[in-house]
């Protein structure tokens, strides 16, 4: 896939990369791809295969980091910033959207979607809804939230195979945390095996229902099409089981015209051997307005 490199630096000083692919026709919509928890714009053929996608409509792509890239970084501005998964906070997903999408108006693109992944597709709606920002400068015209899971620490808490498992590791992260040693390193096991800091745990998995899209989905004033694998839904963890039939029913009960939801069958939450499928069920979805 051809294209260039480009980089923003947020509000806060941050410096971000992405790469820029282009249709040969000059396209006045672009979609910003957002990668999931530990990953990058440039090691996903998920996300490739989503930029191809939307270049089957004419339409640019634009993947991109945010600061949670990768398991661990390290960023330099006016001061030294720990980056990566393991010390990212969701909120801050705000502040790195909007310099991808202010990039966006920089070059001259009229209208700007968004496809995001897995915990990035909880960055992106909770930056959509989240009352602290304000909506004119996030400027999306529609956007696709690809298999968030639920971050909802009273749902967590309460799978039957992993609750003892889960409170262990809330208690640990706010010992540490209370000892001032937030950026202390956490090897857990649920509910994703990973390593995290602390902070990065409590913020995520111990936040109540701050980061849980049910709480606030609503507030997303774009149109959203909703995307889930079968796998995930029918036989995932706790976080991601049955999550489509419960959506369906309170977008029924609200009557949530612009929100919009698709199962792909068969498909996990990478989508492996399914990319077709996800790509027909979005094109279909854009090509509808």
């Amino acid at each position: 896939m051809l294209g260039s490199l480009v980089d923003v630096q947020t509000e806060d000083g941050i410096k971000l990369h992405g790469f820029l692919t282009r249709t040969q026709s000059q396209s006045s919509w672009v979609w910003i791809i957002v990668h999931g928890v530990n990953g990058n714009f440039y090691g996903s053929t998920l996300l490739s295969d989503l930029a191809l996608c939307v270049q089957r409509l004419g339409h640019d792509a634009l993947l991109v980091n945010t600061r949670g890239h990768d398991l661990a970084t390290f960023g330099s501005a006016d001061y030294p910033a720990r980056m990566g998964s393991m010390f990212e906070t969701i909120s801050d997903g705000q502040t790195d959207l909007l310099a991808w999408i202010r990039l966006c108006k920089q070059l001259g693109y009229a209208n700007i979607g968004c496809i995001a992944h897995s915990l990035g597709a909880v960055k992106v709606s909770y930056a959509l809804a989240n009352s602290g920002i304000d909506h004119q400068r996030l400027d999306l015209q529609r956007f696709v939230a690809l298999s968030p899971p639920r971050l909802n620490t009273e749902l967590l808490s309460m799978d039957p195979a992993k609750r003892e498992i889960f409170d262990q590791q809330l208690q640990e992260a706010q010992q540490w945390c209370d000892k001032g040693f937030p950026h202390h390193i956490m090897r857990v096991r649920f509910p994703l095996a990973n390593w995290v800091s602390a902070e990065t745990f409590m913020d995520k998995y111990g936040s109540g229902l701050k980061y849980d899209y049910f709480a606030w989905w609503t507030s997303i004033g774009v149109p959203t099409l909703w995307v889930f694998g079968q796998q995930e839904v029918r036989q995932g963890s706790v976080n991601f089981r049955d999550v489509d039939q419960q959506l369906e029913q309170v977008f029924r009960n609200q009557q949530a015209l612009d929100h919009r939801l698709a199962v792909i069958p068969q498909a996990d939450h990478s989508y492996r051997g399914q990319r077709d499928p996800l790509a027909e069920s979005i094109q279909a979805w854009v090509q509808s307005f």
